[in-house]
């Protein structure tokens, strides 16, 4: 998957109207809510067969850190 790929699908995921930045802090997001972490919890699980935990999404700060997390599976 390319990491334009990603991040159209996150945006998705978010519901937001505004194209998301790679580098973008999550926490200005209002739609980086609960709902929106679940939902990327789903994600990784369903496209990557990554189990995320909410306590391990604390520490995602921005995009690039999702796109880190894939590892391999998001290139340019």
């Amino acid at each position: 998957m390319k990491k334009s790929e990603f991040l159209a699908a996150f945006e998705d995921i978010l519901q937001t109207e505004g194209e998301i930045e790679e580098n973008q802090k999550l926490e200005d997001l209002d739609e980086w809510d609960s709902l929106s972490k679940m939902a990327t919890m789903a994600y990784f699980q369903q496209t990557f067969g990554i189990e995320l935990t909410l306590n391990y999404l604390k520490d995602i700060k921005t995009p690039s850190d999702l796109i880190k997390l894939a590892g391999d599976k998001i290139n340019d």
